[in-house]
């Protein structure tokens, strides 16, 4: 039980590490990694592959991949966001457009209701959001398990989102903490593992 409790502060502190890293960014310089990022991703080729991807809407602090999801959209690809239905699960509901949407009591933009949900197994290439990745993939996500369940059901191409100051040495992790295939920074593409 001991262990538990230390890997649960451990992933705790890193969090707070990392908040701290992306508030001192600003929001110029989380604009500017963002662009960047969303640059390298559109010139994939798991991007010009998927047909159906999971992207997500931005909130706060964190880098957005706005500009992936309005190409996707222009190109004629299935765009899904997730849209939360439980405490422990989301659903991947089709983004018809990134215009007006309704913010959630959060103040997060959402898909309005009612709205189309893809299956997890259909998902080609899933944007996948954190606080901090290893170069071998490990995930450190936002504390709830969301993307953990997700990923556990999706066969899509797992691509995390990130900027060079969010990939660290080492992630504490659970045996239900699901990794990711590739890192997209602002500066490059880490290639981590193949499933």
């Amino acid at each position: 039980m001991a262990d538990a409790a230390t890997l649960a502060e451990a992933k705790k502190r890193l969090r707070r590490i990392m908040k701290a890293r992306m508030e001192d960014m600003g929001e110029a310089g989380i604009a500017a990694r963002s662009r960047a990022l969303c640059r390298q991703i559109l010139a994939s080729r798991e991007f010009r592959e998927a047909g159906t991807l999971l992207g997500y809407l931005s909130f706060r602090n964190e880098l957005s991949v706005d500009e992936v999801l309005r190409e996707a959209l222009r190109l004629g690809k299935t765009v899904t966001v997730p849209s939360i239905v439980s405490r422990t699960e989301f659903r991947a509901a089709v983004l018809p457009s990134l215009e007006g949407l309704p913010l959630d009591r959060y103040g997060i933009r959402t898909v309005p209701e009612p709205c189309t949900a893809v299956a997890p197994e259909r998902i080609d290439l899933i944007l996948v959001p954190g606080s901090a990745f290893t170069e071998q993939g490990a995930r450190l996500g936002r504390g709830a398990g969301y993307y953990d369940r997700f990923l556990a059901a999706s066969g899509g191409y797992r691509l995390a989102v990130a900027c060079e100051d969010m990939v660290v040495e080492s992630v504490p992790t659970d045996p239900w903490d699901q990794a990711v295939e590739a890192i997209v920074t602002e500066a490059r593409w880490i290639r981590c593992h193949s499933r």
